[in-house]
């Protein structure tokens, strides 16, 4: 008898477990939804993207910047060939369009070194603060500059090395 009320509550757990193979619930990074084969796929959350094309003095691209807004803060994602090797100082500033004045503008963060390889190639992913990235994208726009080196010759009128323009 006991066994018989033991697989009769089994049963009837499987069977409720089972009908829900269509409904989605929410749940931590997203919503899941039950495939009628048992298996259970998760709606990924959509992040706010900026990216700004790197580019030199002269104008050649030279790589991206990308600022991803996630649950601990921005991620800030560069990558870039073609600058000398060596740790080259980033800023963030508040004045978009990689203008020559844009070095002078009001700082927003001081960020890490982008490392460059002896092959001329950098890249940095790092979690900054939580920047607004509607802020960033405004009218006014912000840069991201990479500094030159100490010893780094640039071209005439130059005060950086690159330049990303992050602009709405």
């Amino acid at each position: 008898m006991k066994r018989t009320m033991l697989f009769a509550a089994t049963a009837t757990a499987a069977l409720g477990l089972t009908a829900c193979g269509g409904e989605s619930t929410a749940g931590v990074g997203g919503s899941f939804e039950g495939l009628g084969n048992g298996e259970v796929t998760e709606t990924p959350e959509v992040l706010l993207d900026l990216t700004g094309e790197l580019v030199d003095p002269e104008g050649s691209v030279l790589g991206t910047a990308t600022f991803s807004s996630t649950t601990n803060g921005t991620e800030i994602e560069v990558d870039a060939s073609g600058l000398t090797p060596g740790d080259h100082p980033m800023l963030l500033v508040s004045e978009g369009g990689c203008t020559e004045d844009a070095i002078d503008s009001a700082p927003v963060a001081d960020l890490p070194a982008l490392p460059v390889t002896e092959q001329e190639v950098g890249e940095l992913s790092t979690l900054a603060g939580e920047f607004d990235l509607d802020l960033l994208a405004d009218e006014d726009g912000t840069s991201l500059i990479v500094l030159p080196l100490d010893d780094e010759e640039l071209a005439e009128g130059a005060a950086w090395s690159a330049c990303a323009a992050i602009e709405g």
